[in-house]
């Protein structure tokens, strides 16, 4: 019984699964994917040249998720958290230049893959 624990303590804490964890959080799936794929459609196409603020990607990950999961429910609080891990921040850290809707659709596009 000790050695199957302490085997099972060395598997779970071998670097390829940390390797492994890392890469799945930071891999959105399809679901997050097209949610993606919406917000940044939608931020290069309206308004493209304003700034991008922090309250601005709050409310698109919030809206994207109650739209297509129902304003509240389990599911688009969910939905809002998945969004939001793979949706960079606008105002940390800092940086040089403000960065427009559009520059950041762009971004959620391609780390969406389309």
């Amino acid at each position: 019984m000790r050695d199957r624990i302490r085997a099972t303590a060395v598997c779970a804490s071998a670097p390829d699964m940390d390797v492994a964890l890392a890469q799945a959080r930071s891999t959105p799936d399809q679901a997050t994917r097209t949610l993606l794929i919406d917000i940044g459609r939608a931020l290069c196409g309206t308004n493209p040249t304003l700034l991008m603020r922090e309250v601005t990607r709050l409310a698109y990950a919030g809206r994207a998720a109650a739209d297509v999961y129902g304003l509240g429910t389990p599911h688009a609080v969910a939905a809002t958290g998945r969004l939001l891990r793979h949706m960079p921040r606008v105002d940390w850290p800092t940086t040089e230049a403000p960065i427009t809707r559009a520059e950041y659709g762009m971004r959620l596009l391609k780390k969406a893959g389309a």
